[in-house]
């Protein structure tokens, strides 16, 4: 190691000498020497703000300073501002507005709040970690204005959503007033013209053209009923079992990232045992501990994972009330309530008080005595040739532990994080790369086909009305989580042991002992949580990497960390899509025949246990070739149409692409609803009636038509037939066919100079069920709805000779706080119905009523995502004179 020399500095009031390299970044300092992990680790890169700390009372990012810059110097981190157990004000605001998902971002937002708001680190340390600083804060008097906050925010990314939120929390610190938001739970679900909370024969699962119901509540089950992994792990103490203090815990297979699900559990069981929610622990998936649900993904978390617990719970009451030991099988007439204690409650999430007032929470902050540190350096395009390497100069610097190479696998094993960092920094300085003398060319492989629904008689149809056609698309998307994925594995002469923030720790493991040769009871894996992934981004391939580091150094626990840079380059994208669809009107202006076209890539590529899943498998000498899935479900998800039609073919056209793609929220079904509720649109205007109307015509499900004449009412829905210029948008949607109901109206306003689109407003009505937690539900359902804009405003990976060009925020662009519109979101409750999958069910429909409301204000229709001012103004100069005749600009 380079030669160190002590800073000295105050940290939350603290005298404390660093004896680092004055070059040392800050981040590194507070983390790993002081233990301070309440300063995130993001991108490191100085985009993402999460590692935010009070230098002398201004906010500064730790990742962009070095220790030198702080001699002499106050700094405060989140731990200086509170505690778990005495939050400072403006922790407590965030907690108070449950201002977070994954939360990975919140710590940084909270100190730059903290910056903006005056609160001084020294006064909340002498006032016992809990006193309020000067300014706004617990005064309710506003210091600062709307332009200063957002100002402070303009550099902060939130990738899960919750922006809203975190906009409120600040604004009531500075003493802002607050709209009055809808009334969050409508009981019953008694929407204008909607059903009662059940007994309608249309009240359930969507069929062909709408038509099938759900069981009504205690309705009769067979043994062929039970949830896969209760068939699988049929005992009660497989899930359930009392504690010694008198606690109960729960075993679930599930995994927290940010959706809430170990707080609705708990609520869930609670309700079923009658016992308080504090009395409830939810032990997170782990191949030593807990059953093999699968993967946390589909939105099956509460429906299905909820079913699994909640029937091992009715089983636990029912031999508890016998007097008998609560073990046994569940059997099939053990069928939860969906109610009672706590369910419907807004109970705060269980994990956010730690998280928002510093504690290591995260993946990111494992720490184990003799923890070693591991970096990558990745080639610069998936089949980039690595042709010379200097190791021998990087194994010899000091602090250097081990150096591997296998191929294309190149890894840096270090004591310290930052000298890894420097290490792999070293080795692709004098790195060269042989790229293929060819760019990647399409598959000549067959495409594989996906049926949905054929109809007889659609050509019959399609030529027997007015005919209508259009084709849309989108293109790749990253997940872009809000820091790299981080995994930690040790090899011991017993067995690897593997943390990580994956989604699916039965499947990771199947995955690494193919991968290693090795029998899967020598692997655990364990989960921990993480920044928000969205679906399957990097946090299996940190996985394959830790454990491969930790090979060359058995007996020491490794944390491998991705470079953000390297994360977006090697992900696995949400694959590009296009469509084209056609149909037929009669002279009533009812859909005849209905032809949907699906091109797709694969949506599916996680871990199976093939050994070829992961990015080091296709790094190391004589490794797997980079696979790919076929066809599947994910791309035609959400594909089926709602819509009572004539007749229909929906087909899904799958074929390889450049990149490689597995599933990102909602997967296909993104697309679809985005192509589908366009062309409703489309087609209303084509039928001279009003879109919410056309759309209603078309629905028999009653929960379906419920949510959109909900949110058309309190809109204040004014009907239309083509373009009015007031800017307003609206699209329904059922996810999967399966899950939660929602519908958007949304309004925007366009910058006709620039063709800047800015959306003002979305009212969003969801039935997803009985409501465990209104506030839990709702977060999700606002996260959703965010994260849709995201990627209809902004989101495309570009791509080209050389490997791919987003490689950060600044190049692969997100929604920012400037941007958040208000957002109001009215719930459907059903007392006694199940819980339906809410998760990514709002995403779906937001870029179709996007679209629609672009269309309203100025007479453009966009079928190509993203909207952004290029792709307006392309589209407006590419018009034929027909289109040009209802564009009002």
């Amino acid at each position: 190691m380079a030669a160190t020399e002590p800073t000295r500095t105050v940290v939350n009031e603290t005298p404390v000498v660093l004896d680092l390299e004055s070059e040392t970044p800050l981040v590194y300092a507070l983390r790993n020497d002081l233990g301070l992990y309440g300063v995130r680790q993001g991108c490191s890169v100085g985009e993402c703000g999460s590692c935010v700390v009070l230098v002398e009372g201004r906010a500064e990012r730790s990742c962009q300073l070095p220790v030198s810059a702080v001699a002499g110097r106050r700094v405060t981190t989140p731990e200086g501002l509170g505690t778990p157990d005495r939050p400072h004000p403006v922790q407590q605001a965030f907690l108070d507005e449950q201002a977070a998902q994954c939360g990975y971002c919140i710590n940084g937002i909270i100190m730059t709040t903290a910056g903006l708001l005056g609160v001084d680190g020294a006064e909340a340390h002498a006032a016992g970690n809990g006193a309020a600083g000067n300014g706004a804060v617990g005064t309710g008097r506003p210091v600062v204005d709307e332009e200063q906050i957002q100002a402070a925010l303009a550099e902060h990314v939130c990738r899960c959503g919750t922006h809203h939120r975190i906009l409120r929390a600040i604004r009531r610190l500075a003493g802002q007033e607050q709209p009055a938001p809808l009334p969050p739970v409508q009981p019953d679900g008694a929407a204008a013209g909607g059903p009662a909370a059940n007994g309608s024969a249309a009240t359930g699962a969507t069929g062909a053209n709408g038509s099938a119901g759900l069981p009504t509540p205690g309705a009769a089950v067979r043994t062929g009923d039970l949830p896969g992994p209760l068939r699988d792990a049929r005992q009660v103490e497989d899930w359930i079992r009392p504690l010694p203090d008198g606690r109960i815990e729960v075993r679930t297979g599930r995994v927290e990232f940010g959706q809430g699900i170990r707080t609705a559990l708990a609520q869930l069981v609670a309700g079923e045992l009658e016992v308080p929610l504090d009395q409830i622990v939810v032990r997170s998936a782990a191949t030593d501990l807990t059953p093999d649900e699968g993967y946390t993904a589909g939105s099956n978390s509460l429906e299905v994972g909820g079913a699994v617990v909640g029937r091992a719970a009715a089983a636990f009451r029912r031999l508890r009330a016998a007097g008998l030991p609560p073990t046994g099988p569940v059997l099939p007439e053990d069928l939860p309530r969906w109610g009672g204690g706590p369910v419907g409650e807004a109970a705060p999430r269980d994990d956010l008080r730690a998280k928002l007032t510093g504690s290591a929470a995260y993946a990111h902050d494992l720490a184990f005595p003799g923890m070693l540190y591991a970096r990558a350096l990745l080639p610069p395009s998936y089949d980039a040739r690595l042709v010379e390497l200097d190791e021998e100069a990087t194994r010899a610097m000091p602090g250097v532990e081990a150096v591997v190479r296998d191929g294309r696998l190149v890894l840096v094993v270090a004591v310290r994080e930052e000298i890894a960092v420097r290490a792999v920094r070293r080795l692709a300085r004098d790195a060269r790369w042989q790229e293929p003398a060819t760019e990647w060319e399409p598959s000549a492989e067959p495409p594989v086909l996906a049926p949905v629904v054929e109809d007889v008689g659609v050509p019959e149809a399609l030529l027997a009305g007015r005919r209508v056609r259009a084709s849309y698309a989108k293109p790749y998307e990253a997940h872009a989580s809000i820091a790299p994925s981080s995994a930690t594995a040790v090899v011991q002469p017993d067995g690897i042991t593997v943390w990580c923030h994956n989604q699916g720790v039965y499947p990771l493991r199947r995955e690494l002992a193919a991968l290693l040769g090795e029998d899967e009871s020598r692997l655990t894996v364990r989960h921990v949580d993480g920044p928000g992934g969205y679906g399957h981004n990097g946090a299996d391939d940190a996985a394959g990497f830790a454990v491969m580091a930790a090979r060359a150094v058995p007996g020491r626990p490794v944390r491998f960390n991705y470079f953000v840079q390297d994360e977006f380059g090697w992900e696995p994208y949400a694959t590009a899509m296009s469509a084209d669809l056609e149909a037929s009107l009669d002279d009533d202006g009812r859909v005849l025949g209905w032809r949907h076209r699906i091109y797709t890539g694969a949506h599916g590529m996680r871990p199976t246990g093939s050994g070829d899943r992961l990015v080091v498998s296709w790094l190391r000498a004589g490794g797997a070739e980079r696979p790919w899935a076929g066809g599947g479900e994910g791309g035609v998800r959400s594909a089926e149409p709602i819509y009572q039609f004539g007749a229909r073919e929906v087909v899904g056209e799958y074929t390889r692409g450049a990149l490689r793609t597995s599933s990102l929220r909602s997967l296909g079904g993104y697309f679809n609803t985005f192509a589908m509720e366009s062309f409703m649109d489309e087609l209303a205007e084509e039928a001279g009636v009003d879109p919410v109307e056309f759309r209603l015509a078309h629905l028999r499900d009653e929960r379906a038509r419920a949510v959109l004449e909900t949110a058309a009412e309190h809109a204040a829905w004014q009907p239309r037939v083509g373009p009015s210029g007031r800017g307003r948008g609206v699209a329904v949607g059922r996810y999967k066919g399966s899950k939660a109901y929602v519908a958007h109206v949304i309004d925007v306003e366009v910058d006709t100079d620039t063709g800047a689109v800015a959306v003002r407003r979305v009212v969003t009505v969801c039935d997803a069920g009985v409501v465990i937690n209104p506030d839990g539900l709702r977060n999700q359902i606002e996260g959703g709805i965010l994260q849709g804009l995201s990627r209809a405003l902004h989101e495309e990976v570009r791509h080209g000779p050389g490997g791919i060009q987003s490689r950060d925020w600044t190049t692969y662009p997100v929604l920012r706080f400037a941007e958040v519109p208000q957002l109001d979101v009215v719930l459907l409750d059903r007392p006694g119905l199940p819980p339906l999958g809410a998760g990514e069910a709002s995403t779906p429909p937001t870029p179709a009523a996007l679209a629609n409301a672009v269309d309203d204000a100025v007479g453009i229709r966009i079928r190509s995502l993203p909207l952004t001012p290029e792709r307006l103004r392309a589209r407006l100069e590419d018009m034929t004179e027909g289109e040009l005749s209802r564009v009002l600009v």
